[in-house]
């Protein structure tokens, strides 16, 4: 990682909900991102019910607050979640550009449906990021589950 990649991660942890709420919100047309590695930072809690859950609390605290992950985007709209490095895939999706179920803006939605993994894991999980960059994007990750309830947290993905 460079130093601009990592004055930018110094830059959006220092942000507030509001602000990374702002800026996924920028109005535009949603673009897959380019296709490659990318770490992931944790930055923010999103303050709604669903953040509380205890379930929802200790398996993000655990999975995304602790634990280093990242995500592999594919030329073919899909991609996989991982845990530590690439070779350790946690779960593959599918992408699709469009309107938010979340936010008010339009954004590319990480869908879960056809992954190998459990199929009760499966139903629950939904992520939407939107791509600053060719080389960054700002995500929303939670559980499939209306806004103010399944948007959980935001993270920034940086090309490595």
């Amino acid at each position: 990682m460079t130093s601009d990649h990592s004055s930018l991660i110094t830059e959006y942890k220092s942000k507030s909900a509001a602000e990374l709420n702002d800026i996924f919100c920028t109005p535009g047309v949603a673009t897959l991102p380019t296709p490659g590695n990318y770490a992931g930072t944790w930055l923010k809690r999103i303050e709604n019910a669903g953040t509380y859950k205890p379930f929802n609390r200790i398996s993000q605290w655990l999975m995304f607050e602790v634990t280093p992950f990242g995500i592999t985007f594919h030329t073919n709209a899909a991609g996989i979640w991982y845990f530590l490095n690439p070779a350790l895939a946690a779960g593959n999706f599918t992408m699709n550009a469009g309107n938010s179920y979340w936010r008010d803006t339009k954004a590319v939605s990480l869908n879960y449906e056809t992954s190998n993994l459990p199929g009760f894991v499966r139903g629950m999980l939904y992520d939407e990021i939107k791509p600053l960059s060719k080389n960054h994007a700002l995500g929303i990750g939670g559980f499939k589950a209306p806004r103010d309830d399944g948007d959980n947290f935001y993270f920034l993905l940086t090309r490595i």
